[in-house]
């Protein structure tokens, strides 16, 4: 029998070369090119330890997934009792028996307007449940989404997909799929009016673009949808369980959709998992005929480490408060960023709510770093963002994200376990990074530098010192501020 642990153990560094040969070769080539290649060892809670032993503070949180900080010890316990009770698992002919425990627990915290719950594995896969229900229930094809939404990669979830990057080789998508801009209640009301949309999708807040829906907006939309016959479904996969402050965010600002999909923070991040809470009447209307039983059925959905890992997470939400705990965290980073706006002119708005945030950046007024701007964005319009996104990973070890193709924007999701500290910590770095663009040599000679650097290390292991072009040693030690070999 493998011992699985001492196997992961004596082959760390060698596990990390395989991914980069087999599994993302691409992706993880970019992020070392950009001078981003830590190896990560050991997490716990909000923080990263590297293979150096240096600690890392993750905002990034798996893409907000680790709300309640990594490998969380309630939930490791709770996969750990659930796999020692010897549980039958997936037996089909009967009831999963934590399904229905989790199933309460969530149509609770989302409310009475709901009376079913059908769980997923992913995200995207509640997309996808969401678009066959409506489909069903409405005998209509036509779906409106919103430009900049993101619900996902499968077929269905991108053809709602409001980047055209993303979108970019998929054709033909699924017909027929809409996209009008967020918050504009006429667009919304031309497209309903026609009489043949099954279903209104969209995100409280935007997790591509961090943009927040108007919940007047959402109201008239609901009252909207009811007139013409259309489902309106709210995707909560990142909002929903406290990520912006409340349980669920449309049902915090009253509105009430048909179905409501839930995901990334629902296992703590130990399990794949999702959920869509769907209404009692469009529920019973899908399996209205005793042959529909099956009418959706997926093999791994309901899994007992799943479950059990979701209402473990539940507990330890209701254990911190975290809504109380995400406002708090949410107060703090609206002081640190209002300071930080005032004095640094490239920043050019922050979106979002709670824990779920984007800073966008324009052109500084200062010439010097505005004509960097220039030259960094004719090739790429979110080279500003990426270079402070490196730096932050590079110059203070914290873990963000670039958010949408083409956001001139970093996007953070810190976990609720971060401490006041933490967010401190963050608002310094980023400080002293947007100081050094002022004052020092910019963004572009930075991310030049890294790029350069890389190159360098990766001829390094193939062609001896000796061999490398001086000019290119002298440039990166001139760069870099060391001393030429």
């Amino acid at each position: 029998m493998t011992d699985m642990r001492a196997t992961i153990e004596a082959q760390l560094d060698e596990a990390g070369q395989q991914s980069k040969r087999y599994v993302h070769p691409k992706l993880l080539k970019m992020f070392e090119l950009a001078g981003m290649n830590a190896t990560f060892v050991r997490a716990q809670g909000q923080y990263l330890w590297d293979s150096e032993g240096n600690r890392w503070l993750d905002f990034l949180t798996g893409g907000g997934v680790y709300l309640i900080g990594r490998n969380h010890p309630a939930v490791r316990q709770a996969i750990k009792d659930a796999v020692d009770l010897d549980l039958p698992n997936w037996t089909i002919v009967n009831p999963n028996l934590l399904s229905g425990l989790l199933a309460g627990r969530l149509i609770e915290k989302a409310g009475e307007h709901y009376g079913k719950a059908v769980f997923t594995n992913t995200g995207t896969e509640c997309t996808e449940v969401a678009v066959r229900f409506a489909r069903y229930v409405t005998r209509r094809r036509r779906f409106l989404y919103l430009e900049g939404a993101f619900h996902g990669r499968t077929y269905a979830a991108i053809s709602m997909c409001g980047s055209k990057a993303l979108r970019e080789g998929q054709e033909p998508l699924m017909p027929t799929c809409t996209p009008i801009k967020p918050n504009d209640i006429r667009a919304l009301k031309r497209e309903l009016a026609h009489g043949d949309v099954a279903a209104f999708v969209y995100e409280p807040v935007q997790g591509m673009t961090c943009e927040v829906l108007d919940p007047d907006y959402l109201r008239e939309a609901e009252v909207l949808c009811e007139q013409y016959g259309t489902l309106m479904v709210a995707d909560e996969v990142q909002t929903g369980l406290c990520r912006t402050g409340p349980w669920f965010r449309s049902t915090a600002d009253g509105i009430r959709p048909h179905m409501i999909s839930v995901s990334k923070i629902l296992s703590g991040g130990a399990v794949p998992v999702g959920c869509v809470l769907v209404q009692e009447d469009v529920y019973q209307r899908v399996f209205k005929k005793f042959q529909s039983g099956p009418f959706y059925f997926s093999t791994f959905a309901e899994g007992n480490l799943a479950m059990a890992a979701a209402l473990a997470t539940i507990d330890v939400l209701e254990e911190m408060d975290a809504p109380a705990r995400v406002a708090e965290l949410s107060a703090r980073i609206d002081e640190g960023f209002a300071d930080l706006a005032a004095r640094y002119d490239c920043i050019d708005r922050i979106e979002g709510k709670g824990l779920m945030r984007c800073i966008y950046f324009k052109d500084s007024q200062q010439l010097k770093l505005r004509i960097q701007q220039q030259l960094m964005g004719a090739a790429d319009s979110a080279a500003f963002g990426a270079a402070v996104h490196v730096d932050m990973y590079r110059e203070h070890r914290v873990l963000l994200q670039v958010p949408g193709p083409g956001a001139n924007a970093i996007k953070f999701l810190p976990p609720a376990c971060a401490t006041i500290e933490d967010v401190d910590y963050f608002i310094a770095a980023l400080d002293d990074v947007l100081a050094r663009y002022y004052a020092e040599a910019g963004p572009a000679v930075n991310l030049g530098v890294t790029a350069l650097k890389a190159t360098l290390e990766q001829a390094s292991e193939l062609i001896p010192d000796e061999y490398v072009p001086p000019f290119l040693r002298k440039a990166l030690a001139k760069a870099t501020g060391d001393s030429a070999k």
